[in-house]
Parts: C-alpha cells; structure tokens; sequence
C-alpha cells in the first residue's frame, strides 16, 4: 500500500486523503461530542492541535506528491482541501462537513464508492 512517502498516482493519493480526512477528522468530532457531554479531557487544546497538525501535514505531503509525479490537476483539487483544513475552525461540525463535501465533490473515487454502496445495498432489498 502506498503511504503520503511513496504515493505517486491520483488514485493512491486520494485513497490517502479519504484515510487522513475519516479518521483525524473523527478523533476531532469524538473529542468534540465528548465535552458537548460535559467530559473533561486532559490537555484538551493539545489533541485538538496534534491532530489538526498530522491531518495538515500528512493532506499537504499528498498533495506535493501529486505535484512531484505530474499530477498537477490532482494537486491543485487536494490542495483546496489542504486550504480548507489550514484556514477553518476543524471544532466546528459545519466546517468538518465542509470539508468532508468538498472532498466528495473533488474526488471522483468517493462518488463512485457510494454508487457502488447504494446498488448493492437496492439489490439486497431486492432479495
């Protein structure tokens, strides 16, 4: 499996950014659900900003392998996400949606995953 070091085709790089943006995106909305509950959370501004930096950092290596590889099209796409994460409050929920809508719309895999999720899902109604 390729990783944000060695990727160098657009289908590699957006299956990293769908990785990076489920699962550190989540660790930001679980931390969030969790003090909406009244949890206290120790070092409660360090995780937030560890997981906004790994998020950045890895999104942003993607995107320069892209560019690295001839990918140019590809890059310029992740790096809008790359602005988005950078510029934006990640603690907002509108902004997490945000985020996760723009890759959706950006990224042509998660289109055709969630077509491919819907069929399957029709034909076992349909048994």
């Amino acid at each position: 499996m390729s990783t944000v070091r060695t990727c160098t085709t657009p289908k590699d790089g957006w299956a990293l950014y769908s990785h990076f943006l489920g699962n550190l995106l989540l660790v930001i909305q679980l931390h969030e659900d969790a003090k909406g509950r009244g949890v206290v959370v120790s070092n409660e501004e360090r995780i937030i900003y560890d997981t906004w930096a790994q998020l950045v950092g890895n999104l942003y290596m993607v995107m320069w392998r892209m560019k690295l590889n001839g990918h140019e099209d590809t890059a310029a796409k992740m790096q809008q996400i790359v602005d988005m994460v950078v510029e934006q409050d990640l603690t907002n929920r509108e902004v997490r949606k945000a985020i996760h809508g723009k890759h959706r719309e950006l990224d042509i895999g998660v289109q055709e995953f969630e077509d491919e999720v819907k069929r399957l899902l029709a034909e076992r109604v349909q048994q």
